[in-house]
């Protein structure tokens, strides 16, 4: 099936953006809000994200902000909850389009063309509410308000998702094999590209059991 073509040269211009993409063994930081959704195809997807606090114990989890930064986005959630519930339903419109585009990507198919423009739409709107902020020899990116907002997810998933569409990752972006509905997004970091599942002691573990029990009764026959 074919690929969508690379991007060209032009496109290197957007590297600084690509500070966005995580660089600790994680997932990139727009795969794992996509990842916020499990089993998206089986019959029962499983959503951890209900309400804002939500949001906020996963950027916990991911040190994507350290402890004055949580304990303002959950004051700014409580002073404001209509804004933090709309937030919230922006985050995860967001995060529909990530999956489609990069599960589209993973799959060989051209990504579906109003998702891939919200996409940048939202890329351009991150781009006005945030400064690169030189520290320590490395670039970070920051918020130009003070105080952390209610939309620093969507903000930074939104440079992370043009980060890797604009990177030679994006074509070891791959989506979970698993016949159940998976649906896990992840980039494939090992040298021949070969992984097939997103973790070795869940899904593809069960695959192998699979194939050794499909090659016992081949056996037996």
């Amino acid at each position: 099936m074919a690929r969508r073509p690379k991007p060209a040269a032009s496109a290197d211009a957007l590297a600084r953006w690509r500070v966005s993409v995580d660089e600790t063994g994680q997932e990139p930081f727009c795969l794992a809000l996509a990842n916020t959704r499990n089993w998206r195809h089986g019959p029962a997807p499983l959503e951890r994200l209900h309400g804002y606090r939500d949001l906020v114990t996963w950027i916990e989890r991911r040190d994507f902000l350290d402890a004055d930064g949580l304990a303002a986005l959950e004051r700014q959630a409580a002073a404001h909850p209509r804004i933090a519930a709309r937030e919230l339903a922006d985050t995860i419109a967001l995060r529909e389009d990530v999956f489609r585009v990069f599960s589209d990507e993973a799959g060989g198919r051209l990504p579906a063309s109003r998702a891939l423009e919200r996409l940048v739409a939202g890329f351009n709107d991150a781009v006005a509410r945030v400064v690169m902020i030189p520290e320590r020899g490395r670039l970070h990116l920051r918020l130009r308000q003070g105080e952390q907002a209610l939309d620093i997810v969507r903000v930074q998933a939104s440079l992370s998702a043009m980060a890797l569409l604009t990177s030679g990752h994006i074509e070891r972006v791959r989506e979970c094999a698993d016949d159940r509905g998976c649906g896990w997004l992840f980039v494939d970091s090992t040298r021949n590209g070969s992984r097939r599942f997103c973790f070795a002691n869940e899904c593809g573990n069960r695959a192998r059991q699979a194939a050794f029990r499909e090659r016992q009764r081949g056996a037996a026959v």
